[in-house]
């Protein structure tokens, strides 16, 4: 432990005191920071709920992206300190670690300010690109908008905190870690880190989300696999690997992903609130009626309370559709469509054209709305029930893989020969024989657990099914 000194001797400060967080208990504050935290635009993350609906399933989940982000600040400095003590982690000809302590600073202050460009419904909308007449994102993406939360011009910001508490003299390299540019080939440590399959966002979001659900799918062994972590420095730069002991709670963790995605947060009364809330901005946005400022200024219920009022709700047909999410009368499920070989009746089965087919529609909203109006005009004329078009919608989930693919296929485990212990060679995670927690076999959990769920007003759900040889006609042929 004596290289941990000098430059290092940041991770050690406590002089900002302390403060007690759910999970991890009572974590040391260096003065820089407490600075951030007290800093109002890191306040701002207080009023954003970390899981958006989920709590209409699991009423305990109401906490914050401010308290994650602490708690990943927590584990990044964990991390960093476990890094700095193993001896394989330094330069065999100088002696040094091979992560400098700049780094260190850039990677700590990214994980404590990692989800600063958060705002309401933020992860909602990345999925739901919506543009304006010009063609450009309506919303800005939380990762990029961080970038202006570290603006080196923004009066009063915390790129001031930055430069004189964190000594870092360009606050820019903190949202270059956060929302890395293109940089094929640039060993930027720092973001790797930040962001791959083994991270201390990761971490701390599972455990944190499983307590607050009360489930006990998202418990990991955070000492033993932090512990585990060592750099791997090969010809694309450094990236993390692990060591033997690692591979266990890398498993618990692969599989409490699964688990946390699978039950929690693609529960299916948090995908239908989520459906509604989508098609709610979308006409509400086509409408003029609903402006992105909004989501920038207001605390989650804030906003749903503003977008319920008569001034808003009653200015365009799918308004309604916030009216019932604040009195959370929800949709329900009328049709449920499994990947084949799937489950139940062939009719809700999926191949993999109308799967592609179905991914198409996500990734084009207008298209996609045009389906759910056609479908609701198909059940008017067979019920006689007048529907305006937003009271049957598609709940097709992100086609893009949860797991961090291109991480698990270069993650390296480190492999002593028994006949000479002192030597250490890498393989791939991949190919390491005592772990069947392959990417392939990750995804292939993935891709089972992806329904596609057809969600109406609860009196149209048996109107659903019984129109749904006619209506599955409808959606094949947008």
């Amino acid at each position: 432990m004596e290289r941990i000194s000098g430059d290092w001797q940041f991770l050690f400060a406590q002089d900002g005191g302390y403060v007690r967080l759910p999970i991890w208990g009572h974590i040391p504050l260096s003065r820089a920071a407490r600075r951030v935290i007290e800093h109002p635009d890191f306040v701002r993350l207080q009023q954003v709920k970390q899981l958006l609906f989920v709590h209409y399933a699991f009423p305990g989940a109401t906490h914050t992206r401010l308290e994650h982000c602490i708690g990943t600040y927590h584990l990044a400095r964990q991390l960093l300190l476990s890094l700095l003590a193993n001896p394989y982690n330094n330069d065999p000809e100088t002696g040094e670690p091979r992560i400098a302590p700049d780094e260190g600073r850039v990677f700590l202050a990214a994980a404590l300010l990692h989800d600063i460009g958060h705002y309401p419904c933020a992860h909602l909308l990345d999925h739901l690109p919506l543009r304006d007449s010009a063609g450009q994102p309506l919303f800005l993406d939380h990762e990029e908008r961080a970038r202006e939360y570290l603006d080196p011009e923004r009066p009063g910001g915390l790129a001031t905190v930055l430069r004189e508490e964190w000594g870092i003299s360009d606050p820019r390299s903190v949202a270059n870690t956060i929302a890395p540019v293109d940089a094929s080939g640039e060993d930027n440590l720092p973001a790797r880190l930040l962001s791959g399959i083994v991270d201390p966002d990761k971490m701390d979001y599972l455990m944190r989300d499983a307590d607050a659900c009360g489930v006990p799918y998202g418990h990991i062994d955070t000492d033993r696999l932090i512990e585990s972590l060592v750099l791997d420095v090969g010809p694309g730069g450094r990236r993390i690997a692990i060591t033997e002991k690692g591979v266990a709670p890398l498993e618990s963790l692969i599989f409490s992903k699964y688990m946390m995605f699978r039950h929690i947060y693609w529960h299916h009364t948090a995908r239908i609130a989520s459906a509604m809330f989508g098609r709610l901005l979308q006409d509400g946005v086509a409408a003029g009626v609903i402006r992105p400022e909004w989501f920038y200024s207001l605390s989650d219920d804030a906003l749903l309370c503003h977008l319920a009022s008569p001034a808003v709700a009653g200015a365009f047909p799918a308004g309604e559709l916030a009216e019932m999410l604040q009195r959370r009368e929800l949709y329900k499920r009328a049709v449920t469509l499994y990947p084949e070989p799937g489950v139940g009746e062939p009719e809700f089965r999926l191949g993999q054209e109308q799967i592609a087919h179905l991914v198409q529609l996500h990734r084009d909203p207008t298209r996609r709305r045009a389906v759910e109006v056609a479908v609701c005009e198909l059940l008017a004329r067979r019920t006689g029930i007048p529907l305006r078009g937003h009271e049957v919608l598609l709940d097709i989930p992100e086609p893009e893989s949860v797991f961090d693919v291109e991480d698990f296929n270069t993650l390296r485990v480190v492999v002593s020969p028994q006949r000479d212990r002192s030597k250490r060679y890498l393989v791939p995670f991949n190919d390491y024989g005592f772990s069947q927690m392959k990417s392939e076999f990750a995804q292939s959990f993935e891709r089972y657990s992806r329904k596609v769920r057809v969600v109406c007003r609860p009196d149209l759900r048996t109107a659903v099914l019984d129109a749904w040889e006619s209506a599955w006609k409808v959606i094949l042929a947008a």
